[in-house]
């Protein structure tokens, strides 16, 4: 059986065609188990000792999370909190001595991340350049205006452009600059082990691991591992981060590499055959073989993209995700239709979408 179709049996029948992994993978029967068993303890023996007895279960999955980073056993610490977005947020508010004056950041920065910065007085500094990171622009930034953080999101929310992590951060390190990574995307779709040389690298279960929604971590190494300190409160949904431990189970089991050379070749096919059919009236605006499989139409022509997205719905059974512009709000100028397959989409299913949008279009 090949993964394909490992990935499709191991969780319930779609009742959609779900093409919105970017947005919240579809859980295995394996995962709905493990928070269903948790929460059946915490009735039979009382929250506190069913937290407690899941303990091996919780630094099993720190360790796997360590594993996929590139990271040794045992290095840094790993914390299990709400979601990406209460992860950078922890982490602004526990920096050592104060908040941090200045982050510096790509132009393509998701926009929530920019709003908590906002929130929170930081000011911020952006990087120029092209939409695809070029680490020569980062090395003149920071010789003209020395931040005091340096913010990357690996993988974007509005285009499925897999950033060249790994350079950025080399030099970022070379001006002794500290580095805070945005995994959301990344993590459990592409190779994160290029996140290793990062300070902090933050991420959430309920996209391409397909684990429970409300559930994030956030992995902290080097000095700054002793001093960011109670990143996880005590208080929380224990049900859903044993759920996101039986996802990275499963993703272990599967083989990391052969999930994301299944995902990218489930992107690759997805971005030739759109942008085949759709030629003339929708836009593929990754590269045809980007390794993700986040795919990224934009429509020639004036188009309602959030009704669209709901009429897909209702009269297609087909769930996509319309991406506004304050998902990348210095990089984006109007709005596109996101399309994120996970390993058991098809080629009829991309066929369906093709037909679906040529209909509207």
């Amino acid at each position: 059986m090949d993964l394909r179709q490992t990935w499709r049996l191991t969780r319930p029948p779609r009742t959609l065609l779900h093409l919105d992994s970017a947005a919240a993978g579809r859980s295995s029967w394996a995962v709905l188990d493990a928070v269903g068993a948790h929460l059946r303890r915490e009735a039979e023996r009382g929250g506190y000792v069913a937290a407690l007895e899941a303990t091996d279960t919780l630094e099993t999955a720190r360790a796997q999370i360590r594993a996929l980073l590139g990271w040794s056993s045992g290095e840094g610490v790993v914390a299990f909190v709400h979601s990406a977005e209460d992860a950078l947020r922890q982490v602004l508010l526990r920096w050592p001595g104060d908040l941090p004056v200045t982050v510096a950041h790509p132009r393509g920065e998701y926009g929530p991340n920019l709003a908590v910065l906002r929130q929170l007085g930081t000011g911020t500094s952006v990087v120029d350049g092209p939409h695809r990171w070029d680490p020569e622009a980062f090395a003149a930034s920071f010789a003209a205006r020395r931040p005091d953080l340096v913010h990357l999101t690996w993988l974007g929310s509005h285009v499925g452009t897999v950033q060249p992590l790994a350079d950025v951060v080399a030099v970022c390190r070379a001006a002794e600059l500290p580095v805070v990574v945005d995994a959301a995307q990344a993590f459990g779709h592409v190779d994160t082990t290029g996140a290793r040389e990062a300070d902090v690298v933050y991420g959430t279960s309920r996209k391409w691991l397909a684990g429970p929604r409300g559930v994030g971590f956030v992995a902290v190494r080097g000095p700054l591992a002793g001093r960011l300190t109670a990143l996880e409160q005590s208080e929380a949904t224990i049900a859903g981060r044993v759920g996101l431990a039986a996802a990275l189970a499963e993703h272990v089991t599967f083989g990391p590499a052969a999930v994301h050379a299944g995902l990218a070749a489930v992107g690759a096919m997805t971005r030739h055959h759109l942008a085949e059919a759709l030629h003339g009236s929708w836009d593929v605006v990754e590269d045809l073989d980007e390794p993700s499989a986040t795919v990224t139409l934009r429509p020639r022509h004036a188009l309602d993209l959030p009704g669209l997205r709901a009429e897909l719905i209702a009269a297609d059974g087909i769930v996509t995700t319309c991406a506004g512009t304050e998902r990348s709000p210095l990089e984006m100028t109007a709005p596109a239709l996101r399309v994120s397959g996970h390993l058991d989409t098809t080629a009829e299913d991309v066929e369906a979408l093709a037909r679906a949008l040529a209909q509207r279009s």
